[in-house]
């Protein structure tokens, strides 16, 4: 059964340009315990994509950091694009595991999109930072399709 993880970056600094904002103290923790949260609950990625804004690849360094991917790249389109082209990239995965670390609304629009009816709730008003998205679908990558998917919610709360 593929498992497709949708992950918002950890908290990011404010004072820089939109895509140089790097992340907090506070961040590069939240990215840390969530790293080593799917390294626990996932394992490693087959397949893993990071959106190439600063925020999102230190985040995405973290987990690989813990998980590990056996594929893995940074793509403009996951900061530019939308939910459609998530879904599209993820449709092209191989492999059991994917990763996908981007931003909101987008991640948390496109794991509402794909999720059964029943588990859309946590998504429909956005995700806090450090949220990954686990959905679970039977069949193919290409078969990946709205509410399709089973899914699990792990959040990682800021340090204090």
């Amino acid at each position: 059964m593929p498992t497709l993880v949708l992950v918002r970056h950890a908290q990011a600094a404010y004072n820089y340009p939109d895509r140089a904002r790097p992340l907090t103290d506070a961040g590069r923790d939240q990215a840390a315990r969530l790293g080593a949260t799917l390294a626990r609950e996932v394992g490693a990625f087959d397949v893993a994509v990071s959106s190439d804004a600063q925020r999102a690849r230190e985040t995405f360094a973290a987990i690989l950091a813990r998980a590990g991917a056996d594929k893995s790249w940074h793509d403009r389109s996951i900061y530019d694009g939308g939910e459609e082209e998530i879904i599209e990239l993820a449709c092209t995965f191989t492999g059991e595991a994917g990763l996908i670390v981007g931003h909101e609304p987008v991640i948390s629009y496109a794991g509402y999109i794909l999720a059964h009816q029943e588990d859309r709730g946590v998504a429909d008003r956005g995700v806090p930072t450090a949220t990954a998205l686990v959905l679970s679908f039977e069949g193919a990558w290409e078969d990946l399709a709205p509410g399709t998917c089973a899914m699990r919610v792990f959040y990682t709360p800021p340090t204090r």
